[in-house]
């Protein structure tokens, strides 16, 4: 499991990155993109993720993703692999 953490941290640094880079993203999808990121922060720092809204937040990452896959491809990839990895962690 620590490796899954570490390559989730790792996803989510490259994350918060791309967000950060990015100009052209409208403010709902940052908003919720942030959000997110900080649950799934809050999360890791927790022994338990019972605290998590597992469901809710992959499918706000979810709907997040839809909203820019073609006009932000590298930030919807980045999405995606987010998602993947709460999925194998059991979020």
């Amino acid at each position: 499991m620590p490796e899954r953490i570490a390559k989730l941290q790792a996803t989510i640094e490259e994350l918060q990155a791309e967000l950060a880079s990015l100009q052209t993203v409208d403010r709902e999808t940052r908003a919720v993109l942030e959000e997110a990121v900080s649950e799934i922060e809050a999360a890791l720092h927790k022994e338990e993720h019972e605290g998590l809204g597992e469901s809710s937040l992959i499918q706000q990452l979810r709907d997040s993703a839809e909203q820019f896959e073609a006009s932000h491809p590298t930030l919807f990839g980045i999405v995606s692999r987010t998602i993947d990895a709460l999925g194998q962690m059991g979020i």
